[in-house]
């Protein structure tokens, strides 16, 4: 072998070596990109578990929640203003969601369920006025979508039985 035919050889490897090393970059960018996904769905369902957890074991936190959406007429102007900065938390969490689903960041199953969930709130007469009443802006596409699901009262539950279950611990008949 000559030392131009090595030389030629040499290339020819260095190319393979280049890429190579493009398709391991290219992996470990979709695979970085797929795990940053996760972390930031990750810490938006965190903030969401964290109210639920505060409504679901305190019971002071959960008497004034359920009040509060039931109807804000009968809370005190601290009680609102409390509500208020509830609301704006939950509905800024799930603004966030919906504007990562859009972006694909976010499976669709994960959207629809908290989806269910943001429909579930929003048939609350407390849950209205505060959004009727709002002091903090959302994005246009956010308000666009609450404003057409509180419009429609097309709900993803029976509420019926949700109500039955709430007064009396059973599901209507019917």
């Amino acid at each position: 072998m000559t030392l131009e035919t090595l030389a030629q050889l040499g290339e020819f490897l260095g190319g393979f070596g280049v890429i190579f090393t493009l398709v391991y970059l290219a992996i470990q960018v979709r695979n970085n990109t797929g795990s940053q996904r996760a972390d930031m769905t990750a810490r938006v369902l965190e903030r969401l578990a964290a109210q639920q957890h505060t409504f679901g074991f305190d019971a002071d936190a959960n008497k004034f929640f359920m009040q509060a959406v039931s109807g804000v007429a009968n809370l005190s102007i601290e009680d609102r203003g409390r509500f208020q900065w509830v609301m704006t938390e939950f509905l800024s969490s799930m603004e966030f969601l919906m504007q990562q689903h859009e972006s694909g960041n976010v499976e669709p199953q994960v959207w629809l369920r908290w989806a269910k969930t943001l429909d579930f709130w929003l048939s609350f007469p407390g849950v209205k006025t505060y959004w009727a009443c709002r002091a903090t802006p959302y994005t246009e596409e956010f308000t666009q979508y609450i404003d057409q699901q509180i419009a429609g009262e097309k709900y993803s539950f029976n509420r019926n039985n949700y109500a039955s279950y709430m007064l009396s611990g059973k599901v209507s008949e019917g």
